[in-house]
């Protein structure tokens, strides 16, 4: 500790209603104010160790036995965010060449032992303007038993779309070869990506008109020989059934039905997602539900970050995934068909570190003992045909939730998926 002591030291000064905290770390000094009420005792040791440890203990190599299918399998599909490639909206209203990786990048550790920023290896901090890098992604996703991709589909009021140039790209690259769906990311594109009202940049607005619309905008993506089936019946999703009025929905998902008829494809397998509320989607018309977490999560025990926090204005909660996933309350039962899902990680702080976001820190052993309840659930409810688990996500990296490989953990979660297939359960 007296090496430590020379490149780190630290006090406290009570000043009025503030408490000060000076830090100095090689000779260069740092000050912070609290409010009195405010525990800012941090553990020097602890801190130092988090600061300079190696931060790929837990690396994992990319496998030597890639996954090899069986007919009956669950087949697991992974939400594909297409925001990695700048569009003219995001330049005009938050900042010229903003990606996804602008959020990425710019965050750090909030409080000690938080796992910041989350930076890919393999894939790398990619452009999907063009399709090159999907191949690699499909490889890998093939490689660890994902069965298919599930690409947030952006289509406005009136039929404008945002971030539609890798969806289109991989309709028209047929070697892209890996089954897919689409979701209708139906809300409003505003800067805090909560499906508020603030900051909006494109509004959604519901208009019977665009019904026949959207329907003739989509139908070349359910034509598509890769596109993902329910009984010969196009698989697609709604993310936010409750956006619009009940009697609008209900309108949407019935004309889209007719629609399909009309058109050859007999009829439509749709989803409602469980956000913001909605739960039984089946009153909208639709066939089923599927969980969208962390939204909705229930009775999760929060972690105690009393000394912990490096940053006063961080304001996420911090939830004990060991707690939540041990204690099954990722498995709640219901009375109406659903979909489950997981996710890897989760943690939000690169968008939202400072307006109430999430963490879920949790590991792939962890990730692993859910995927396996989830994949025995569904095969306890569903017929063969049906049984699909759903990921959030393949590459939410803004969001912490990403199964495509990082400098933290490598191919873990990845390989956590494989060996959960590979038991056969």
């Amino acid at each position: 500790m007296k090496f430590l002591n020379k490149i780190f030291n630290y006090q406290i000064e009570k000043f009025n209603t503030y408490k000060v905290l000076k830090l100095k770390i090689f000779g260069i000094s740092f000050k912070t104010k609290f409010s009195n009420k405010t525990n800012v005792n941090i553990d020097v040791k602890n801190l130092l160790e988090f600061l300079y440890s190696s931060n790929n203990k837990n690396f994992v190599e990319i496998t030597k036995y890639p996954y090899v299918r069986k007919e009956r399998d669950t087949k697991l599909i992974a939400f594909y965010l297409p925001q990695f490639h700048t569009i003219s909206l995001n330049n005009k209203y938050i900042e010229q060449g903003f990606t996804e990786w602008t959020n990425v990048t710019k965050i750090l550790p909030q409080f000690i032992g938080h796992y910041q920023p989350h930076l890919p290896v393999d894939v790398g901090f990619y452009d999907l303007t063009t399709d090159k890098i999907m191949y690699r992604q499909i490889e890998l996703a093939k490689m660890y038993g994902i069965y298919g991709f599930c690409f947030y589909y952006y289509w406005f009021s009136g039929g404008k779309r945002l971030l539609e140039t890798p969806l289109f790209n991989f309709l028209k690259n047929k070697e892209l070869d890996i089954p897919f769906a689409l979701c209708w990311a139906n809300e409003s594109w505003a800067k805090q990506w909560d499906g508020g009202n603030k900051e909006v940049m494109m509004e959604q607005k519901f208009s019977y008109d665009d019904c026949d619309k959207f329907f003739f905008d989509i139908l070349p993506f359910w034509k598509d020989e890769r596109y993902i089936k329910v009984n010969n019946r196009p698989l697609f999703i709604i993310y936010n059934p409750k956006l619009f009025k009940d009697e609008e929905t209900i309108y949407f998902v019935k004309r889209l039905r007719e629609l399909a008829k009309e058109n050859g494809l007999g009829d439509l397998y749709i989803i409602g997602a469980k956000v913001f509320g909605n739960t039984d989607s089946t009153i909208y018309g639709m066939n089923a539900s599927v969980e969208f977490y962390p939204n909705g999560h229930k009775n999760l025990k929060e972690i105690d970050l009393n000394g912990k926090i490096l940053n006063k204005r961080f304001m996420s909660k911090v939830f004990d995934m060991e707690d939540a996933i041990k204690n099954k309350k990722f498995m709640p039962e219901v009375n109406y068909p659903m979909y489950k899902t997981v996710f890897p990680y989760w943690d939000n702080s690169a968008r939202k570190a400072f307006q109430g976001g999430w963490v879920f820190q949790t590991t792939p052993d962890l990730y692993k003992e859910w995927l396996k309840d989830s994949i025995n659930w569904t095969k306890k409810k569903h017929n063969p045909d049906e049984q699909f688990v759903f990921i959030n996500a393949w590459n939410e990296w803004a969001e912490g939730a990403h199964l495509e490989p990082d400098r933290q953990f490598g191919y873990a979660f990845l390989e956590a998926t494989k060996e959960v297939l590979e038991d056969r359960l």
